[in-house]
């Protein structure tokens, strides 16, 4: 594969090697809650853990519902939790999974469902349930939530965490550690230059990070990318300049705005821009006037 050319790093969470699929049982939407009831995601990686080892191959995702039906009480039952975890890869299943305090990179005590209790019904792929915890705990998630992490425990293996990921409010934007490639028409398979008038379709669900790593881009769920899109040997063999029009895989008559412009042959020319992606993570890209290699690294996502 090409070198990469990341025009931007980010700072937030990633996930390994394939997409889960989440569960949405359990971990509720806000419609006809309480204000004190909100929801909040975390994508899950064994490169995120801050306590070695952990499971560098395994991911998964995780939603979690709170609801506070006693306002800074101290004790269990005085609110709410429910949850949807999905993992993959795993090297031995899980023994424990908790919500732990600390910030990206921090290892802290256990706070849900309480300390030294872990939620239930973990199996080799998914859990899900809803149990009662502690409000004081559930309001400083509220509060600040990147200051929150999942964690998912094995054994024998990796016992003080196997895969981890910071928590985010549903609704809102996350961005990765890293950029991650997914997709480079320069590539062996990836159909080369894109032809004039030709609409290709690209999966943002996964990336290569700079170790040439798979990693989950845009996850299940999500519903945009903040993305990176680099144009390079561009053409002008039909004349002057040509475009890109990025938008989601799931539209099929293109917007009427391009996504980035240029103007002579060989250049390379990038734009950072947000875009919305279909049911599978997929955006289309249509050329304009001219044909180009082109290039898209996953900055974050966004979630609704």
């Amino acid at each position: 594969m090409e070198k990469k050319l990341f025009a931007i790093t980010a700072v937030g969470m990633a996930a390994a090697i394939a997409v889960p699929t989440i569960a949405f049982g359990n971990a509720r939407t806000n419609e006809g809650k309480a204000p004190v009831a909100r929801t909040f995601e975390a994508t899950l990686s064994g490169s995120d853990t801050a306590t070695p080892p952990s499971d560098p191959d395994a991911g998964g995702t995780a939603k979690f519902t709170f609801e506070v039906t006693t306002p800074g009480g101290t004790n269990v039952g005085s609110a709410n939790v429910c949850w949807d975890l999905t993992y993959f890869n795993l090297e031995n299943t899980p023994v424990a999974a908790h919500i732990h305090a600390g910030a990206v990179g921090v290892s802290g005590p256990i706070v849900v469902p309480a300390p030294g209790v872990s939620f239930t019904n973990l199996d080799p792929n998914t859990s899900s349930g809803c149990m009662d915890t502690i409000a004081a705990n559930v309001e400083k998630i509220m509060a600040a939530p990147s200051q929150f992490y999942i964690n998912v425990h094995t054994t024998p293996t990796f016992p003080n965490g196997a895969i981890r990921g910071q928590l985010t409010e549903q609704g809102s934007a996350v961005l990765l550690p890293e950029p991650l490639r997914a997709y480079d028409s320069r590539a062996a398979g990836a159909g080369g230059p894109l032809a004039i008038n030709t609409t290709r379709k690209v999966s943002l669900a996964k990336g290569l990070d700079g170790s040439n790593v798979s990693r989950v881009a845009v996850p299940a769920g999500a519903t945009g990318a903040i993305v990176t899109l680099t144009v390079t040997n561009t053409s002008t063999a039909a004349g002057p300049g040509g475009f890109l029009k990025l938008y989601s895989g799931a539209i099929t008559t293109p917007p009427a705005i391009s996504t980035i412009n240029w103007f002579g042959p060989a250049q390379n020319l990038a734009t950072t821009t947000q875009v919305a992606v279909d049911a599978t993570g997929s955006v289309n890209v249509l050329a304009g006037a001219n044909a180009t290699d082109f290039i898209i690294d996953v900055v974050g996502f966004t979630t609704s």
